[in-house]
C-alpha cells in the first residue's frame, strides 16, 4: 500500500495514494490502522481517500474495522475526499449512517475538534 502519514496535534491524517481500495491493499491498510490505533492511545485518525476512485468488500471492511477500534478506544475516525464512486457505495451499504464522513480534511479536523 502506497500511503502518506502526518500528524497535527493529537489527530494523524492518513492519506492512502492507491487508487483502489480492495483485496491487495485492504490487509496492509488494517495493519496500518491497527499499529496507529496501538501507537498512542490519544490520537484520532482522518483518512483521506483522495486518489481512491474504487473499493470493494474487503475495503469497506477495513473502514468498518478502523471505525470499530477507534469507537471502542473513545476516538474519533474520520474519512474524507470521498470519489463520488466510494460515497454512493457507502450510500447503497448504508455504512454512510454508521462511518463519520467528511468533504475534506479540515472539515474532518474541525468535526474531531467540535466532538472531543
Amino acid at each position: 500500500m502506497n500511503y502518506e502519514l502526518d500528524h497535527e496535534g493529537n489527530i494523524s491524517i492518513l492519506k492512502i495514494k492507491n487508487e483502489k481500495l480492495d483485496s491487495t491493499v485492504a490487509p496492509d491498510l488494517k495493519s496500518q490502522i491497527i499499529i496507529l490505533t496501538n501507537a498512542t492511545d490519544h490520537e484520532h485518525l482522518i483518512l483521506d481517500l483522495k486518489k481512491v476512485t474504487f473499493a470493494d468488500s474487503s475495503g469497506l471492511s477495513a473502514l468498518l474495522l478502523a471505525h470499530r477500534l477507534y469507537r471502542d478506544s473513545n476516538r474519533h475516525f474520520v474519512i474524507c475526499n470521498l470519489a463520488d464512486r466510494i460515497h454512493e457505495l457507502l450510500k447503497i451499504s448504508q455504512l454512510n449512517n454508521v462511518l463519520n464522513i467528511s468533504s475534506n480534511p479540515k472539515e474532518a479536523m474541525t468535526f474531531i475538534k467540535e466532538a472531543s
